[in-house]
């Protein structure tokens, strides 16, 4: 993007200006003209529309660029809630499969680091999720596919028994969340479906 020095940033965003350009010639070794260790490009953050101030992107004609990141931001937001399902998915099963199963500590401590772990992979899609939901609301664009997008409490972060116990149905208790009814992908004959059909596990 090519943007003037009057420039104004979104406070919700935690954005910093890289480098500013002093005029030299963009081809030399940036590595060469800063100290070690103060430009690490891995860690800094790409200017994106969503990270400016609102009335910016109209005011410097950024239409088309903030168009192009919603998209972008749609398949974040549904590759984080793919991850999402799949990491819950996983921690009840591992604690059902595992956990309950465990014959001594040290399987048990064992069962209970994978839960653990699917559980720490589930708040990091659910923290994606939030991020690229909050840049699409900055962006104001598609407000019908942002009325679709609701927020991730604690209490969605638990899974319902039916989703693996057979012998529950129709409970109060177990009206799935939101992002479970939301999406286009079937995965009923994926590798992992396949592995809980071979282990005698419902699905």
């Amino acid at each position: 993007m090519k943007l003037d020095d009057e420039t104004q940033w979104s406070t919700e965003v935690g954005k910093r200006r890289e480098i500013d350009y002093d005029g030299e010639d963009p081809s030399d070794d940036v590595l060469a003209r800063y100290p070690d260790g103060w430009f690490t490009p891995e860690r800094e953050s790409i200017t994106l529309p969503s990270a400016l101030s609102p009335g910016e992107i109209d005011r410097q004609s950024l239409q088309q660029i903030a168009m192009i990141e919603a998209e972008l931001r749609k398949g974040q937001v549904t590759d984080a809630l793919e991850g999402l399902r799949l990491a819950l998915g996983e921690k009840s099963l591992c604690f059902r499969g595992e956990v309950r199963n465990a014959n001594s500590q040290r399987t048990t401590n064992r069962a209970w680091d994978r839960v653990h772990k699917f559980d720490a992979d589930a708040r990091q899609c659910r923290s994606t999720y939030r991020y690229a939901r909050s840049a699409l609301r900055r962006l104001q664009i598609d407000p019908e596919y942002l009325a679709t997008l609701c927020d991730i409490t604690e209490d969605d972060m638990k899974v319902a028994g039916d989703l693996t116990d057979e012998g529950r149905f129709n409970q109060r208790s177990d009206t799935l969340p939101w992002f479970w009814r939301i999406g286009q992908g079937d995965d009923s004959n994926g590798p992992r479906m396949q592995e809980c059909k071979s282990d005698d596990l419902p699905c």
